[in-house]
């Protein structure tokens, strides 16, 4: 796939895809990213990744013509040396009422039932693709198309802890109370990060998640273990 560079100025460059939410764009941020550390490594201060770019901010000055040579070193790397971490977390969440309560809106914006956002939620298969906007906030790529939805055009002012949301093309959960201009449809009682811990996410990037519908009993019941330290996530 295409990777262009973009030099911001001497010590920040810019890699860039493709404008898509894709595994394979994914996997090729990854291997960059590896291999950028391992053979430049010393001359690198950070890396933040998204969808499809990968910045790096560097102590030592780049030119241009580092910058193309650099392309072209990439493009002789092979993908099969990719080690991408493959868990799959099953999430609990309560949907709806109390716990979701754009869900009816959702439902109605889609014309569908809210038996069927549900279903068809849960149906997805989620990848984590990178971490942001908040500590602990997933990127989520894998969200049905029939459940694309534009983020509300005046954010909430409040969206709590555990939100599980739908904005445009992603779903995701929001780790701690935040504004928020997704479609909160159900709620996870389980912490997602946890800042005295290491690492502070035990999902990683790489990793995909199934969310599983769970009732208003099994979410307070949960609720309580995760608060006194004895639930722990599942993963396959």
């Amino acid at each position: 796939m295409e990777i262009q560079c973009f030099r911001i100025h001497d010590k920040l460059v810019e890699f860039s895809w493709p404008p898509l939410i894709s595994e394979e764009i994914l996997h090729e941020l990854d291997l960059v990213s590896q291999y950028l550390l391992k053979t430049y490594g010393e001359g690198i201060k950070e890396i933040r990744k998204g969808y499809h770019s990968l910045s790096l901010r560097l102590h030592i000055g780049i030119s241009e013509e580092d910058c193309r040579d650099l392309i072209k070193e990439l493009k002789t790397l092979q993908k099969s040396s990719i080690a991408l971490s493959k868990k799959t977390w099953q999430l609990p969440v309560a949907y709806g009422g109390d716990f979701g309560r754009d869900l009816a809106q959702l439902a109605k914006i889609h014309k569908m039932s809210q038996e069927e956002i549900v279903e068809r939620h849960v149906s997805g298969h989620y990848i984590v693709h990178f971490y942001g906007f908040l500590p602990g906030f997933m990127y989520l790529g894998g969200l049905d198309p029939s459940l694309f939805t534009p983020r509300k055009s005046k954010p909430d002012r409040l969206m709590s802890k555990g939100s599980v949301a739908i904005g445009g093309h992603q779903t995701g959960i929001y780790p701690m109370e935040s504004p928020g201009g997704w479609y909160a449809i159900g709620k996870c009682p389980i912490p997602l990060f946890d800042i005295t811990s290491d690492p502070h996410v035990q999902i990683q990037v790489g990793d995909c998640v199934r969310f599983v519908s769970i009732d208003v009993d099994s979410f307070k019941a949960i609720q309580e273990l995760s608060e006194l330290g004895n639930y722990h996530l599942q993963h396959d």
